[in-house]
């Protein structure tokens, strides 16, 4: 088994606390909003100066004051630049009982690459030991990952629940909802627009049930 295993955490309103101010924390802290993000620095980079809905704690980091900064933290993450610093973080993080992921690698919590169309969210990890390979795949898949998968999405979601209301046996709203995305004349209407594509799918089911 992989010692990184995926899982998915709604962060509405969990609290996040990112130490380092510089670019690899700008990016952490925009990978979570939505969450309390806190990032603690002595400098921030423009973007987290201007990055909405966080708070910057301005000081400069050191050890000792890790304890008090990540009490009822859900989850910190270490980037000061500062490698043995980092893994410091990290493990008291831990001992304070929240998650840890450190930019110096080898904590217990890996932020993959993501592709994200709207509900549709595709992680990319190596397991910590290449993040620019993991970037690299991330690139790659974003060039096939159109926007017709998140209207797909969309539509299966409406028709899931409007089956639901006309169709009791689950198994037939599942064969009906996988006709659909096998169907390439689907596709091909979603990517003009959602509306051609959802029409089209409502005249396709109705002749099946």
């Amino acid at each position: 088994m992989a010692r990184y295993q995926p899982l998915f955490i709604d962060f509405t309103g969990k609290r996040v606390v990112v130490f380092g101010g510089g670019p690899v924390g700008e990016r952490k802290a925009a990978y979570f909003a939505g969450a309390n993000v806190t990032v603690v620095s002595r400098d921030f980079t423009p973007g987290l100066e201007s990055m909405p809905g966080i708070r910057r704690v301005r000081q400069h980091v050191v050890a000792a004051d890790v304890p008090g900064l990540v009490k009822d933290a859900f989850l910190v993450v270490a980037a000061t630049g500062n490698p043995a610093l980092d893994r410091e973080i990290a493990r008291m993080a831990g001992e304070a009982g929240a998650l840890a992921n450190s930019a110096a690698g080898g904590s217990e919590v890996i932020l993959p690459a993501k592709i994200v169309r709207d509900d549709i969210i595709v992680a990319v990890s190596t397991g910590g030991t290449s993040p620019a390979m993991a970037r690299f795949i991330r690139q790659r898949l974003e060039s096939s990952l159109g926007r017709e998968l998140a209207d797909m999405a969309r539509l299966q979601s409406s028709l899931r629940e409007t089956l639901k209301k006309e169709v009791p046996s689950q198994e037939e709203r599942e064969r009906l909802l996988w006709k659909v995305l096998e169907d390439p004349d689907v596709w091909d209407a979603l990517k003009i627009s959602y509306n051609n594509g959802m029409l089209l799918a409502i005249e396709k089911l109705r002749k099946e049930i």
